[in-house]
């Protein structure tokens, strides 16, 4: 009489790649406890498996019957006594090794399973391979009469020409740098008064003659020669104009470079 096992059998026995994926169905199917497996009922179901292949005729690899010895090696020392040993010494559970074994297959089983999904997903997608394009290049000779060569060049000198600017030989200066000193506008103050003792600032340094540059040393001069107490700086109102005013008993003439360099110092 055909058993629910011979079933179980026909339909999955040739799904399992191993005695491990035999005994991890087998203790899934049971909802064992891995750590804790009861090696008398799972032997005994492993061994129902074997011989319900030798019943179908199918081939059993040798490494189902090296499970099938290991199992029944585990139960028969759970069943007969252990040899009295000192209480110091812990008595090994026959099961660790291969309980060990099995919770390394089962970390692979679950990873087999996540590339088996992933397969699946990346066999919905078709990608075009790369493709052999022969290209033959040909060097072709190129053949250019005189008339030719020379209206190329033409066309080359007249677009050169368009590119340059037109004004480019009235230009003798692109930039200007104006050379202002401290000293030479010290000078020219000194030479105004020595022409006249009082003068407008304005008179001497005028925006329509001068520069900023110029206008800018020329009020640092005149601030340099009061600090020295050669000159007198009257302003009425603020933004006013300045008047200089040489100061009484002071020999201008007698300020060189050199004065004005130890003062500056």
């Amino acid at each position: 009489m055909e058993s629910v096992l011979s079933k179980a059998c026909t339909i999955k026995i040739q799904n399992f790649e191993g005695p491990f994926d035999l005994l991890y169905h087998l203790i899934e199917k049971n909802q064992i406890n891995i750590y804790d497996i009861p090696i008398h009922e799972i032997t005994d179901q492993y061994m129902d498996y074997l011989f319900a292949m030798q019943e179908l005729d199918l081939e059993i690899a040798s490494e189902f019957l090296v499970m099938a010895a290991t199992l029944l090696h585990i139960k028969s020392k759970l069943l007969l006594p252990s040899p009295k040993k000192e209480k110091e010494e812990e008595e090994l559970d026959p099961r660790e090794e291969l309980v060990l074994k099995l919770i390394e297959y089962k970390k692979y089983k679950r990873f087999t399973e996540i590339l088996k999904t992933r397969e699946k997903e990346c066999e919905k997608y078709f990608y075009r391979g790369p493709e052999d394009i022969d290209i033959k290049r040909e060097d072709e000779p190129l053949e250019l009469s005189y008339d030719e060569l020379k209206r190329v060049y033409v066309e080359l000198i007249e677009r050169n020409e368009r590119k340059m600017n037109k004004n480019i030989g009235k230009m003798t200066q692109i930039l200007q740098h104006e050379k202002v000193s401290l000293r030479s506008k010290i000078k020219d103050i000194i030479r105004t008064l020595l022409k006249k003792p009082i003068f407008k600032f304005s008179e001497l340094f005028s925006p329509k003659t001068r520069s900023k540059l110029e206008i800018v040393t020329g009020f640092l001069a005149i601030l340099e020669l009061a600090k020295l107490k050669k000159i007198t700086l009257i302003q009425p109102k603020q933004f006013a104009d300045i008047t200089v005013c040489k100061c009484e008993n002071t020999n201008l003439e007698d300020i060189d470079d050199e004065n004005i360099a130890a003062e500056n110092s």
